[in-house]
């Protein structure tokens, strides 16, 4: 199917629909996390999502930081390079961390049993 846009000579453009029936050139969207306009095609500066939403690069770099969701239909996006490369990143901090956090883990254990000794003395 053809973009619905119509120029202002009545011609209609013969683009295909990427979404809501407009082609990406046609296609108006706004980013849904700083709500200013984007384009709907990738870019240096744009970042469309495999759902279709679009959103400026930073704004979705910045959401991907607490979120691998779509912030508009939540949609999971495991795929997405961005995701995937965090995931790699925190992979890697788990593994360099993994003795620091376990020896942290076996504080807490130990002064957790310490608490518990001295309520029930202190009753």
């Amino acid at each position: 199917m053809s973009c619905n846009w119509v120029t202002c000579n009545g011609k209609k453009c013969t683009n295909q629909i990427l979404m809501d029936g407009y082609c990406a050139r046609h296609l108006k969207q706004t980013c849904s996390i700083c709500f200013e306009p984007v384009p709907s095609t990738n870019s240096a500066k744009a970042k469309r999502l495999s759902c279709g939403h679009a959103f400026h690069f930073n704004c979705i770099l910045k959401w991907f930081e607490t979120s691998d969701e779509c912030p508009v239909c939540r949609r999971k996006q495991l795929k997405d390079p961005l995701i995937t490369y965090k995931g790699a990143i925190e992979e890697n901090m788990r593994t360099v961390y993994r003795d620091a956090i376990q020896t942290y883990e076996a504080e807490i254990r130990r002064l957790n049993d310490r608490i518990r000794t001295y309520a029930r003395i202190n009753k």
